[in-house]
């Protein structure tokens, strides 16, 4: 079932901030009754999952409270709705209780629109201010990520690789890398070192693995690209000191349609 106004406004007051969907800091109980810690779509999720369990709100709701205020049974697509509409990353629209209400558009030039607090367009004085019902907007689907894996061209042919043995690390420069995604990614590198390998990139033997390191804050690594971008990268990375000689280095382009996805895939990543 879609959800139903009720059912919005239900979980963005009990299971948000300031009655908007949260990305996080969402109390609520788990499956195991331990307390977490989650966004506003992480609780309805784990309370749809464990119906009837010990998973618990932040005021000890259950799942058929959610059923009850929504009219109906919670979808998955329901819970990639919520997780669409919590304001992260940035730009992404955040669904608040009261705000952004539908708006309807008329002819007038660019200089007489007005613009209100959620960036939506207001009536105009000039314009009729009662529309008929064929004028009006109507309801929008919120899609979820593109299915499939995303795709880019990756390209070497102007690599310049360099060693700084004060600091310990090393450079991967003019890193050339294209979206050939239909939707905006996230990618990020990773690189590993191996001994005694040549021309192809061992699965196992690593002798260090790490993220591009500037700056120091795996979040900021992650490089967002939209349909067709071209990014150069520099890329530097660290490497202890106790590795030395001869070795293969094998670059890796994580990539995904969505940052939490992303931050899940190299959170483990050292570097």
């Amino acid at each position: 079932m879609t959800l139903s106004q009720a059912g919005k406004e239900y979980i963005a007051q009990h299971f948000g901030t300031s009655n908007c969907y949260a990305p996080s800091g969402i109390a609520y109980t788990d499956p195991a009754g331990v307390p977490a810690i989650g966004s506003t779509s992480d609780v309805v999720a784990t309370l749809k999952l464990d119906d009837g369990g010990l998973s618990r709100g932040p005021n000890g709701e259950v799942y058929d409270d959610i059923v009850a205020a929504n009219g109906g049974a919670i979808t998955n697509t329901d819970i990639v709705e919520i997780a669409s509409n919590d304001g992260f990353p940035d730009g992404e629209p955040q669904y608040c209780i009261g705000e952004c209400i539908p708006v309807w558009i008329c002819e007038l030039p660019l200089n007489g629109w007005e613009f209100d607090g959620c960036g939506n367009r207001k009536l105009n004085p000039e314009c009729d201010p009662i529309p008929s019902d064929s004028d009006r907007a109507g309801e929008f689907e919120f899609m979820g990520p593109q299915e499939g894996d995303p795709t880019i061209i990756l390209d070497l042919s102007a690599l310049e690789m360099r060693q700084d043995t004060k600091d310990f690390h090393f450079e991967m420069n003019d890193i050339q890398v294209t979206s050939t995604s239909p939707q905006t990614i996230y990618i990020a590198l990773e690189v590993r070192l191996f001994v005694g390998a040549k021309d192809v990139c061992p699965q196992t033997g690593a002798i260090f693995k790490g993220m591009d390191r500037v700056p120091n804050s795996k979040v900021a690594r992650i490089k967002v690209l939209d349909p067709g971008e071209v990014n150069i990268i520099n890329a530097d990375f660290f490497q202890p000191g106790e590795i030395r000689g001869v070795h293969t280095v094998c670059l890796l382009v994580h990539g995904t349609w969505t940052r939490s996805e992303l931050d899940e895939e190299i959170v483990l990543v050292p570097g």
